[in-house]
C-alpha cells in the first residue's frame, strides 16, 4: 500500500512537471516584474504552519515593513498541491510592485519548493496577487515535509 501511494505521488509530481508548472519558484510568472532587478517596496517576515497529504493546508502570520518604516501585521491561510507532511517554517522576503498598502491584501498564487527534515528545512517561494503585487520568500523551518513544484495559493489579510 505504501509503495503504491509513493508511486502515485511520484507519478503525479512528474505529470504536473510536464504540464508546465514551474520547476522552481524563480520560474513563476510575476506580472512582468523582474524581481532580480526591481527595487523592493518593502519586506515581509513571519511564520507558517503546514499539514497535509498530497494537498496541504497552511496558515500563519507575519509583518509587512514598508520602505518608509511603516509596519502592518497580516495573516495567511491557504492550500497547496503536491505537499505532504507537517512543518513550521519561518520566512523572510521582499515585496515588489506595491503602489498602495491596501493592494497587499488578497489571494496570492505562485510556485514554491520546500523540504523539511527535522531542523533542516529550506525553501523558496514567489507569488503574486491580482493587483500584481509580487512577494519573493526564503524559508527555513522544522518538521517533516516535502513540497513539490505545484500550484498553491494563500489569502493574505491585515490583522490590525
Amino acid at each position: 500500500m505504501l509503495t503504491r501511494t509513493l508511486f502515485t505521488a511520484a507519478a503525479a509530481w512528474f505529470a504536473l512537471g510536464l504540464a508546465g508548472f514551474p520547476a522552481n519558484a524563480s520560474e513563476h510568472e510575476t506580472c512582468g516584474v523582474d524581481v532580480s532587478t526591481a527595487q523592493p517596496a518593502g519586506t515581509v517576515t513571519g511564520s507558517v504552519k503546514t499539514i497535509g497529504f498530497m494537498v496541504s493546508a497552511r496558515w500563519g502570520d507575519g509583518v509587512l515593513t514598508l520602505a518608509n518604516g511603516e509596519e502592518r501585521r497580516f495573516k495567511v491561510v491557504g492550500a497547496k498541491a503536491l505537499e505532504t507532511g507537517v512543518a513550521e517554517n519561518d520566512f523572510t522576503g521582499e515585496v515588489f510592485n506595491l503602489q498602495n498598502i491596501d493592494d497587499f491584501e488578497g489571494t496570492y498564487y505562485g510556485a514554491s519548493t520546500n523540504i523539511n527534515v527535522g531542523p533542516l528545512g529550506k525553501g523558496e517561494a514567489i507569488a503574486n496577487n491580482k493587483r500584481c503585487v509580487v512577494v519573493k520568500l526564503r524559508m527555513s523551518g522544522t518538521g517533516l515535509k516535502v513540497s513539490g513544484p505545484a500550484p498553491g495559493g494563500v489569502e493574505v489579510s491585515f490583522i490590525d
